[in-house]
């Protein structure tokens, strides 16, 4: 008698396979997906959406809230998370986020006016218009149109950090986040590790990331006794799904590289390869990650919560799933170091030559381009030769370094000096404008690449700093032109943060 072939079996006995059966295949996740992982799923937030709750303006606090509510059933917290968000909650940069934002803003608009006016007594001195009596009541009336808008701008501004500031958490007692998170996640937070376990983990840790095994090995270059959380945070993950047997919603705000796959644009951005296929051989099931943005989205699609759309651009503003348009991860833990190198070389050569601090700027800027220029060799890249310099190149980022001023202030400071294509910055703002703006890029002459050349895109590295006190900020950013030609910021990541 013959056998009955097996179901999924072909005449010759091998197994069949279909266009999905195959580790690096990816089926893009449904809106049913989504409706069965929110009814039946585990659902395990990051650290930084819970953190993010009290950098949230009040809108996009509240429409976070109510999808939280909704899927409170399914929601599960490994203990790695509710340990760094404890650990982070009392910085300055979390409970006292809108204080110190509006701060710096109204800081800046103040820095803005001595400008102005300082500007204004030049030009008049200048032009020999001291003693004009029309000149300067055409000038004073200036002054007083601009002193009023930007009081009007600082009370706006101080208003809304009042608004969007949260009273009362000082006290865990009285701490709105906290009252709305107790009951939120009473009996879904995972069992920490033995100390056993922890060292186990902390090891196995390091030895991924030496592989390049996500996730983590991103955080680890930081050189910190806490650079192993990510991949802590994913073991007591897959623990819980081999116990629950059930397919898992990640939901993060962390876009590094080593936990998500870009996909340069063409759609959303997917769960690296690795984690998915380690997850379905260690528990069985299925690994689906959104960022809390996405998470509002496909919640109001399912609910009909009539999520506000600002908050979910809000949430968007910080989610950057596109690496390979952004520099390694280990690569921008460098980036500190190369500043505070840069800066002690240049305070040394100016000492050594003019010992005037006027000199200091441009010496720091070249010597920054001689540290980056080496640290992306390190990293397998390269230089690109332009006309206005030689720019160091790591796949198909230009880091460009732009010094913005001698004191810490307001990032839009960036973006004044890029749009008045002032000083020394006048032809890198040029050729930034037209690699933004112009479907032919401008040309890059990097020794040994041949046609066809990638599109290459420029990242900013904005820093202050001075003779005296050396780097005293220092930014990330990716930028945008606006229609009329000037520069706005796409996405910015705080290198002191």
């Amino acid at each position: 008698m013959t056998k009955e072939a097996e179901p999924g079996a072909v005449s010759d006995g091998t197994s069949a396979r279909g266009i999905y059966d195959c580790d690096d295949a990816y089926r893009t996740p449904s809106q049913s997906d989504y409706e069965r992982l929110f009814r039946s799923g585990v659902i395990v937030l990051d650290t930084n959406v819970l953190i993010n709750l009290y950098r949230s303006n009040e809108r996009t606090r509240k429409d976070t809230f109510a999808v939280l509510r909704q899927l409170k059933e399914q929601i599960w917290i490994p203990h790695q998370v509710i340990t760094e968000f404890w650990r982070n909650r009392d910085l300055p940069s979390v409970r006292g986020h809108h204080k110190a934002k509006a701060r710096d803003a109204c800081s800046a608009l103040d820095k803005a006016a001595r400008s102005t006016k300082d500007a204004l007594d030049r030009w008049l001195k200048d032009v020999h218009l001291v003693n004009d009596s029309e000149a300067n009541h055409k000038v004073d009336e200036a002054r007083d149109s601009i002193a009023h808008t930007l009081a009007a701008l600082k009370r706006f501004i101080e208003e809304q950090a009042r608004k969007d500031a949260l009273e009362g958490t000082a006290s865990t007692q009285t701490d709105p986040i906290l009252l709305e998170l107790e009951p939120l996640l009473d009996g879904r937070i995972g069992d920490p590790f033995s100390r056993e376990e922890y060292e186990v983990a902390v090891r196995e840790a390091a030895r991924r990331a030496d592989e390049k095994i996500p996730p983590g090995y991103e955080d680890i270059a930081k050189e910190s006794d806490r650079a192993a959380g990510d991949y802590l945070v994913w073991a007591q993950l897959l623990e819980e799904a081999s116990r629950r047997q059930k397919d898992v919603l990640l939901v993060t705000g962390d876009v590094k590289e080593d936990w998500w796959v870009s996909s340069h644009g063409q759609g959303p951005a997917r769960p690296r390869t690795e984690l998915r296929v380690e997850l379905r051989r260690r528990a069985g099931v299925e690994l689906f990650m959104l960022t809390p943005s996405q998470l509002l989205t496909q919640a109001d699609r399912v609910y009909g919560l009539k999520v506000d759309q600002r908050s979910v651009s809000d949430l968007a503003t910080n989610e950057y799933v596109g690496p390979a348009e952004w520099l390694p991860r280990s690569l921008i833990a460098t980036l500190p170091r190369c500043l505070s190198h840069a800066h002690e070389m240049a305070k040394r050569s100016v000492e050594l030559t003019t010992g005037k601090a006027v000199h200091y700027g441009r010496a720091m800027h070249m010597a920054l381009l001689r540290t980056l220029i080496e640290v992306a060799e390190e990293f397998g890249g390269t230089t690109a030769h332009m006309k206005q310099g030689t720019y160091p190149v790591v796949g198909n980022c230009v880091l460009v370094p732009l010094r913005y001023s001698t004191h810490q202030a307001s990032l839009d400071h960036a973006l004044g000096y890029l749009n008045s294509d002032g000083s020394i910055h006048k032809a890198v703002a040029s050729w930034l404008r037209r690699s933004l703006s112009d479907a032919e890029q401008p040309p890059l002459d990097i020794p040994g690449l041949m046609p066809p050349r990638p599109p290459f895109k420029p990242v900013l590295l904005a820093y202050t700093s001075n003779w005296e006190d050396g780097v005293e900020s220092a930014s990330l950013g990716t930028l945008r032109v606006d229609p009329e030609g000037g520069f706005g910021w796409e996405h910015v990541e705080d290198l002191y943060g």
